[in-house]
């Protein structure tokens, strides 16, 4: 029973850790010049790719604190793509979730996030590749 599912964690760790980058998302990777709307700006804004047509996106998300999220991109082959964030955790008792679009070098995030203790800010953030 043991060795079975010994056997079974290895086939599925292989077989998650093949996951290839969706060559289409390439140009969405990259360092950005970016601004919160109505609350700060100029700061780095960084896409980098997590597996297949998956990225993370790091930045100062609230204007003020450094934070991670993951994304989806849909429409790929598309000279416009869509860019999903899911409801996720990003820091302790921090939530967000959102939705934007990449095109011709620029990004426009629109989300919210979920401080705890029902405050809950919408932002957009713009940003330009360097």
């Amino acid at each position: 029973m043991v060795r079975a599912l010994l056997l079974a964690g290895f086939f599925s760790l292989s077989m998650s850790s093949c996951m290839d980058i969706d060559e289409n998302i390439l140009p969405v990777v990259g360092v950005y010049r970016a601004h919160v709307i109505g609350v700060a700006g100029p700061f780095d804004l960084i896409i980098s790719t997590d597996r297949g047509d998956d990225i993370l996106i790091e930045s100062k998300l609230d204007g003020f604190e450094w934070y991670t999220a993951k994304a989806d991109i849909d429409n790929q082959t598309d000279r416009v793509m869509d860019i999903k964030i899911p409801d996720q955790q990003i820091g302790s008792g921090t939530y967000i979730k959102g939705d934007g679009f990449f095109r011709d070098g620029t990004v426009e995030l629109r989300y919210s996030i979920d401080f705890g203790a029902g405050e809950i800010i919408n932002f957009k953030i713009v940003a330009t590749k360097n």
